[in-house]
């Protein structure tokens, strides 16, 4: 047969059942018919080369048909919703691009108003679902959104301790990032205990007292350039601390 291509609105239904269902099962995907579909009219069948109901303006050999397997493997989302929320859309006009619907023994058209009706055909579409797209050039090369990730379907056990995870991860961080803007307002001044050199006395925040420990333990002077105290800094920093900490509190209940 001569080379076909599937037209681009399908190949966008295709990639988006694979983002919202990435293990799907896909035996029973396709697009171009077999040899019973090649004896008869039908979308599966390229539009240069082969039978089909409507030959559109192109001269693009196109497939204007896919089927999409049953089995979505995911643990609220199944074929029956997704052909129900097509049809939803279709029926509101929001969506234009789908000519018919075919699943489980029944077929929905655009040319009946998406009124369901009983398929009778050689296959009950029990294991795929069958979409036929328009033949209209705007409509079949579209590749807008088909808005698949709007399904509504439960939050599973991982999603809800990912969500809590997050809420409470962002929650910290928001909680952090205030308390450190109150604590570079509050200022003391501040002297480590035992120094006399002139200029060891200075103005602290409470963000920048906290880290004082560290700094004073890692170079073993004090923030003006003393010489640590014989008896230590911490005392000292630790009385600080309680000082600025009250003015803090004193804020935040204001």
């Amino acid at each position: 047969m001569a080379d076909w291509v599937l037209i681009p609105c399908l190949k966008a239904l295709f990639a988006e059942f694979d983002r919202i269902a990435p293990s799907r099962d896909r035996a029973s995907d396709g697009s171009i018919g077999d040899t019973a579909h090649q004896n008869e009219v039908s979308d599966h069948n390229p539009d240069e080369t082969g039978r089909v109901p409507i030959h559109d303006a192109d001269h693009i050999n196109e497939v204007h048909a896919i089927d999409v397997d049953n089995n979505l493997r995911e643990s609220d989302l199944t074929m029956e919703k997704v052909v129900q929320f097509l049809l939803a859309r279709c029926r509101s006009g929001a969506e234009k691009r789908l000519r018919y619907i075919i699943y489980n023994r029944r077929i929905w058209s655009a040319s009946s108003g998406w009124v369901q009706q009983t398929y009778t055909g050689a296959s009950p579409h029990t294991e795929h679902a069958h979409f036929s797209a328009s033949y209209a050039t705007n409509l079949e090369a579209s590749t807008a959104s088909w808005h698949l990730e709007d399904i509504p379907v439960a939050l599973t056990a991982a999603d809800k301790t990912w969500i809590t995870n997050t809420i409470a991860a962002q929650t910290k961080a928001a909680i952090t990032a205030e308390l450190g803007a109150i604590a570079k307002e509050v200022m003391a001044t501040y002297r480590v205990g035992g120094t006399t050199t002139a200029g060891s006395t200075y103005q602290r925040n409470l963000s920048e007292l906290t880290a004082d420990v560290w700094a004073m333990t890692m170079r073993g002077n004090t923030m003006g350039g003393d010489p640590m105290p014989s008896e230590g800094a911490f005392s000292q920093i630790l009385e600080d601390l309680a000082i600025l900490t009250a003015k803090v509190d004193a804020l935040t209940k204001q």
